[in-house]
């Protein structure tokens, strides 16, 4: 069987794009201590290491759950410092922002070297590829931040479904590029791309299209799929979002997530992405 890799996006709920800019984040309870050991125990108990992509404020803020979880054998990834997207930074701002993460982990995780980097809001795009080269600079190896398909606010329609090294046009390939980009993973049917990697899509999508979908992806290929912890609180604050944001931030937040994110453990065999990725280079 194709191998799998399950990816862990660990921000706090206010650094979600929705909803970021409507939390005094001093007044905020982050929740992260709440939800985090009954995810970790449901990896233990399905045998899972995954990739957790850690915002470098938590390391910060929670360092004995971020050591916590490096001690379990996860592998722990940069999802930058602060969680801005790659659309409100520059080259030079962004490396800041791999300086300040650096430092975090080098002051709460020592001997740990993260290898994996993933955007906020998967804001990498052919406008926002500057990013590889200072991601290359800071020795990460690869990039997971290509989101296969064009929504409102993201995406790079036409890019490969499996892990290549990227063109800065992020759609075609480079072998001499310095990193691996390993894009989200979409079930393709012809001229439709389904999103059935997580997030909202493994909150919203029947699971049996989830299900399909990976099982599809899967026989081309190496799949990947991925979870906000904030997406399993059963009691996150509520919002006065737009309709539209509510109905994207809260759709089967809480209990009905982990009863699909148990579905998931028990059907693929979910490892760390840095265990994936060596056997494509060969």
């Amino acid at each position: 069987m194709t191998a799998a890799a399950l990816s862990i996006d660990l921000e706090s709920y206010w650094h979600a794009e929705l909803l970021r800019h409507h939390i005094d984040r001093s007044q905020a309870d982050d929740r992260l201590l709440h939800i985090v050991p009954s995810l970790l125990d449901m990896l233990a108990a399905a045998g899972v290491h995954a990739t957790f992509f850690v915002v470098g404020e938590v390391i910060d803020r929670h360092p004995q759950l971020i050591r916590h979880i490096a001690d379990l054998g996860h592998e722990i990834g940069c999802h930058t410092y602060s969680h801005r997207p790659l659309w409100e930074l520059d080259a030079t701002s962004f490396a800041a922002e791999l300086a300040q993460f650096a430092a975090a982990v080098a002051r709460h995780l020592p001997g740990v070297q993260p290898l994996g980097f993933r955007a906020p809001t998967f804001s990498l795009n052919p406008a926002t590829a500057w990013a590889l080269p200072v991601l290359a600079q800071f020795g990460y190896h690869y990039d997971s931040s290509v989101f296969p398909l064009k929504t409102p606010l993201y995406g790079v329609p036409g890019c490969p479904p499996l892990p290549y090294r990227p063109a800065p046009n992020l759609v075609d390939s480079d072998p001499t590029a310095p990193l691996w980009e390993w894009p989200m993973t979409a079930w393709r049917l012809g001229p439709v791309t389904i999103p059935v990697c997580g997030g909202f899509y493994l909150r919203a999508l029947p699971m049996p299209i989830i299900l399909h979908g990976l099982r599809a992806a899967q026989k081309q290929g190496p799949i990947i799929v991925y979870v906000h912890p904030w997406e399993l609180d059963e009691d996150i604050p509520r919002l006065p979002l737009p309709w539209q944001d509510r109905l994207i931030t809260y759709t089967n937040v809480g209990r009905p997530l982990r009863r699909r994110l148990q579905t998931l453990l028990d059907t693929f065999a979910f490892g760390r992405m840095i265990d994936v990725l060596p056997a494509q280079s060969q």
